[in-house]
């Protein structure tokens, strides 16, 4: 009997030592951090975009493709923070003609954007005419300043998305 009561005793310890050591389960691990938006920039000339002196965006230039291709990557984004779409023109003209057209061609490649699925709360345009120039072209005349000039009509588009 005395070795039936240590076994007993033995087996009581054995269980009370199991339910004290229950498995504890782990917590589940953290998610991932969610991506991190990136900021890239892209200049399309707005000779290939638009005829001169114009903001209606022609199907002539390689422009439109570039356009497309940039709506199609925006489109396909996972988040688009912001995109902001800045017109600029050359020196020629006055000051608020150079303006109202940078306006209208920032305008006018918003639109395109949002007409192939880029949020339009997520775009903002706007113009600066003849600012921040990239050619300056002092000694020109007629014909060749223009085309001197022609790296100052643009339109920069600086975004800011996980794609």
């Amino acid at each position: 009997m005395d070795k039936s009561l240590g076994m007993l005793s033995a087996l009581g310890l054995l269980l009370l030592a199991g339910c004290a050591t229950q498995r504890r389960e782990l917590p589940p691990e953290p998610a991932p951090p969610p991506p991190q938006a990136q900021v890239s920039s892209v200049r399309l000339s707005a000779d290939a975009l638009f005829p001169f002196g114009r903001a209606d965006i022609s199907n002539a230039g390689h422009g439109e493709g570039s356009l497309g291709q940039l709506a199609e990557r925006l489109s396909g984004a996972q988040r688009i923070e912001s995109v902001q779409v800045i017109g600029y023109t050359d020196r020629i003209g006055s000051d608020s003609y150079n303006q109202e057209l940078s306006r209208q061609r920032a305008e006018a490649v918003r639109a395109f954007l949002v007409e192939r699925g880029v949020p339009p709360n997520v775009i903002r345009a706007e113009g600066r005419g003849k600012a921040d120039p990239i050619a300056d072209c002092p000694d020109l005349r007629g014909a060749p300043l223009v085309d001197c000039l022609a790296p100052n009509r643009r339109v920069e588009i600086n975004i800011v998305a996980v794609e």
